[in-house]
Formats: C-alpha cells, structure tokens, sequence
C-alpha cells in the first residue's frame, strides 16, 4: 500500500512539473506586454463610436463591395437626383460644416472628422449610394433600384425605418443627412454643373452622409464622426474654401459629371 502511495506521488509530482514547462514554455512563445496601452484616440469617450458599423474601412475599401464605379460608399458620389431619397425624421445637417462655427476636426489618425453639425425635423434625403451599413443599402438598392428611382414617395425607401434609434449606425442618437436646401443646392449642380460648384483638388474631406451623430444637450446641434475620403471634391457656390487651414476639412461631395466640364 505504501509503496502504491509513493508511486501515485510520483506521478503527481511528474505532471505538476510538466504543467508547469509547458506553462513558462507558452509564455515565453507568447510574451505579454508587461504594461498596458496608454489611451489613445479610439478610447476617448468622445469618441466611442465607429463610423463603419456594421461594415469596417477594408470592407468598403475593397472594389467589389463598392456601391459606385467611383469608389466606396465613404466618397458620398451623388451621379443622380433620384439617389437622393425622402425621409421625415429627425436629422444632422453637416452640408455647411468645415470651419467655424460648424467645424470638422480631423482625427489624429486621418480617417475621420468630428463636424458639430445643426439638428432639426422634417423631410431630409439620404443619399443612397452613401448608406454606410451595407445590408440596409442592399434592401434600399433592392426596393429603390440601385439609382434610387423606384421610390420617389417621401418615407417609401427602407432607410427610412433606419434613421431613428440608433438601428442604422449601433448607438447613433441621429444620423447625418441632406436637407432640402442642400438637396436642391446639388440639383443645380447637376443640371447646370460649375457655375453652381467650386471644384477643389484632390485632399481631405469630410464625407457625413449617414454618418452616426451625438446630440448635444438641448438637441440643436450633433457632433458627427464623419468618414474621410482623399480626393477631389465639390463644394455648393461659387469661391468657397477648399482648404481651412490647421486640422479642419471641409464637409463635401463628389460628382463625377463636373470631372469632364470645362472650367467657366
């Protein structure tokens, strides 16, 4: 009996040392770091929100997932009138945003902004091929045709449904959208081109069409954190700024159409 018991101690000790090197063993193949991480950009409450929710920056990045020939959703190309979809919902309005009063603060890593944008409620139009949550912008597409022409009544389009409670972008309190005066701003240019137009160069814009906002306390205005897009770029009216100087970008679209137009 005794010496069974000497055996069994024996091997206890055994598998408790073996335990104990492929412990060490694990660790010294997959050191650890020994402090952690001081907070960065991504970890400031301010900015907790992630503009490509659902869908991350290669997912859009990448040519097949494009919702135009021009380049990702984030490049907010407008190419149609009927692209622009009629909603009635409470909504950011970022078209003016850029410098003060309304500025856009590049992040430090160049993808996004923070735009303060001015809030209100009433018929808005989201850009359909700009809907930065791909499985409502497959449904929008699908209802709407891919130009959006199949849903010219105001809250016909799925997006709609979308806007409100945080569904299109996880934990949104409003999204960022057209109003009508913006929407009809882009009308002129698309039917008249440049005289309606400043054409910038290629840089950094702000591109916050559904872009997720957080209200501020009295619900006037939103901080946005608006995806930004390196490219040539529009602005609505004649002599705008293309360049705002420090770390501000301009709020602003694309249409193709102005590429081939001679300057006026």
């Amino acid at each position: 009996m005794r010496r069974l018991r000497a055996t069994l101690d024996c091997v206890l000790l055994l598998l408790l040392a073996f335990g104990l090197a492929s412990t060490m063993g694990a660790q010294s193949l997959n050191p650890q770091p020994l402090g952690q991480k001081s907070p960065g950009y991504w970890d400031d409450p301010l900015n907790w929100k992630q503009q490509f929710v659902p869908d991350s920056r290669p997912f859009w990045d990448n040519s097949k997932n494009w919702t135009t020939t021009y380049g990702p959703a984030y490049r907010d190309t407008i190419q149609s009138p009927s692209e622009m979809l009629a909603c009635s919902t409470q909504f950011a309005l970022c078209f003016h945003s850029g410098a003060e009063p309304y500025p856009c603060t590049l992040s430090p890593d160049g993808q996004s902004a923070n735009c303060l944008c001015t809030v209100a409620t009433s018929t808005n139009y989201t850009l359909l091929t700009a809907i930065l949550n791909r499985s409502v912008y497959n449904a929008t597409a699908s209802a709407c045709a891919p130009d959006g022409a199949g849903c010219t009544q105001v809250g016909k389009a799925p997006v709609c449904g979308y806007l409100n409670g945080g569904t299109l972008i996880p934990g949104a309190d409003v999204i960022s959208t057209f109003d009508t005066g913006s929407r009809l701003d882009i009308l002129k240019i698309l039917a008249q081109g440049k005289p309606f137009a400043t054409v910038c160069q290629k840089a950094p814009y702000a591109a916050c069409m559904t872009a997720p906002c957080t209200l501020s306390a009295d619900g006037s205005t939103a901080t946005c954190k608006c995806p930004v897009f390196y490219g040539t770029f529009q602005l609505a009216g004649q002599n705008q700024q293309c360049s705002l100087g420090g770390d501000l970008v301009p709020s602003a679209s694309y249409v193709p159409t102005l590429d081939n137009q001679p300057n006026q």
